[in-house]
């Protein structure tokens, strides 16, 4: 601060300093707190509702982007609406978009195991239409996994895909179920993936495909290396068979449980990169008051 003519002047901060004294002041949050509370509502809709209610997901998202429009509409009746119109649609997107793709790629799956059935006493020889809206499976005590006609299959990507069929003593003549695994199996003959060799276990936990909005499931890619061991065994698979993770039948839970951890996770990055990027725009858009005090002595 100096003096000019007998009046103080303060010369404004810049930088993480002026941040940092934003964060102070209540019109900055005023504007960060109303969009960030719409992206988060919007980033646990998306995610959790969307298998239920997609019609309603996108008619809110539209709402809030109608009460955008408003705002802008009206800015000039006061200066604080255009920083909020600007921030909002942003809010929106990031909020909708982001809670798609954690439905479509992770919390998809563990609603899938929740609305699905459980089936006990199954026989791999059983039809597998018998079971279509199965999500977990618990099979006879002759059930086991073939390890030694197992395959991989590699993608483009480098992903190894594993497969091999489930059977019993009578040996059907199609197979109706694939136990499956990535990276634990050889190229053609051994297959370690979750239980498969312990003699004890006798779950299954049924793979399910996704919406594919984003990516695809390992759903496509399990079809590929099924018909894979076909061609290599010269096995017959039924053309809808149910690819399973092979577990015991305390640990049914293991697949959900995986997926609604990585749900967890992605919400809880998206949340403070979203929080970080916002706080930052929203510094830039707002209007600060004057930089400058002045006094006479």
């Amino acid at each position: 601060m100096k003096s000019v003519g007998g009046t103080f002047v303060a010369k404004p901060q810049t930088g993480g300093s002026s941040f940092l004294a934003s964060l102070k002041q209540g019109d900055f949050w005023a504007l960060w707190a109303p969009q960030f509370a719409v992206f988060l509502f919007l980033l646990f809709f998306y995610t959790f509702g969307f298998m239920k209610l997609p019609s309603i997901c996108v008619i809110v998202s539209a709402f809030f982007l109608m009460i955008s429009g408003m705002l802008f509409t009206f800015r000039k009746e006061a200066r604080s609406y255009l920083p909020v119109a600007m921030l909002l649609p942003v809010a929106v997107l990031a909020g909708s978009v982001g809670g798609l793709y954690v439905y479509d790629v992770y919390a998809i799956y563990p609603q899938f195991y929740t609305n699905a059935r459980v089936y006990t006493d199954v026989q791999p020889s059983q039809s597998s239409a018998a079971v279509a809206d199965a999500g977990k499976l618990v099979f006879t005590d002759a059930a086991y996994v073939d390890t030694k006609h197992s395959v991989s299959y590699l993608t483009e990507r480098g992903s190894v895909f594993c497969i091999a069929p489930v059977r019993d003593p009578s040996h059907g003549i199609e197979i109706q179920y694939w136990a499956v695994g990535t990276s634990c199996c050889s190229m053609i003959g051994d297959f370690w993936c979750d239980d498969a060799k312990d003699t004890k276990a006798k779950g299954g936990i049924v793979i399910f495909d996704n919406e594919g909005f984003f990516s695809g499931s390992s759903y496509d890619e399990y079809g590929k290396a099924s018909r894979k061991a076909e061609a290599t065994y010269q096995l017959l698979s039924v053309p809808h068979p149910k690819y399973i993770r092979w577990v015991h039948d305390d640990n049914l839970n293991k697949v959900a449980n995986e997926f609604t951890l990585k749900a967890g996770l992605a919400l809880t990055a998206m949340t403070l990169a979203y929080a970080i990027v916002s706080a930052g725009l929203a510094f830039a858009l707002r209007k600060p008051r004057s930089p400058y005090v002045s006094g006479r002595l």
